[in-house]
C-alpha cells in the first residue's frame, strides 16, 4: 500500500512541478505557484488513491466525505510545504524549483500517515460497523 501511495505521489509531484514551473514561467510569485500546483495535484492524487491505492477501504464513507478529509489533510500539508518552501528560498537561498521538490519530499510521509489513519481508515469503519451490529443485537434481545 505504501508503494502504491508513493507511485501516486510521484505522479502528483510530476503534475505539481509542471503546473508550478508553468506559473513560475509566467512570473507568478513562487508561493502562488505552489498553491495553484497544489490544487491540481491534490485532486489527481485523491482520485488515484481512491481508485487504486486504498481501493475498497472506508467503504462506509461517501466519496465526498473522503475528498473533504483528503483535501483538509492535504491543505495542512500545503501549509507545512509553504513554510518549508519559504524557508528554503528566502533564508537558505535554494532555487525555487529545487526548494519545491525538497518541500514536497519532506511532507509526503506526514501526508501518507494522516490519510491512511483518517481518510481511508479501516479501524474507524470497523468500529462503526461493530457499533451498529451491537445496537441491532441489543434491540433484538430487548424485543424478546
Amino acid at each position: 500500500m505504501l508503494m502504491k501511495f508513493a507511485l501516486v505521489g510521484l505522479s502528483g509531484v510530476g503534475i505539481n512541478m509542471v503546473v508550478y514551473m508553468y506559473f513560475i514561467a509566467l512570473n507568478a510569485n513562487y508561493l502562488v505557484a505552489a498553491c495553484c500546483s497544489f490544487a491540481v495535484a491534490v485532486t489527481n492524487n485523491f482520485f488515484w488513491n481512491v481508485l487504486w491505492t486504498f481501493r475498497g477501504r472506508a467503504e462506509n464513507r461517501s466519496i465526498t466525505k473522503k475528498y473533504l478529509s483528503f483535501f483538509i489533510i492535504s491543505s495542512v500539508n500545503l501549509a507545512v510545504n509553504l513554510l518549508v518552501l519559504q524557508l528554503l528560498v528566502e533564508y537558505i537561498q535554494i532555487s525555487e524549483t529545487l526548494a519545491q521538490l525538497v518541500s514536497i519530499a519532506l511532507v509526503s510521509g506526514l501526508n501518507f500517515l494522516l490519510n491512511y489513519g483518517i481518510t481511508f481508515s479501516e479501524k474507524r469503519c470497523k468500529q462503526e460497523k461493530e457499533a451498529s451490529v451491537s445496537y441491532e443485537a441489543d434491540c433484538y434481545t430487548n424485543l424478546q
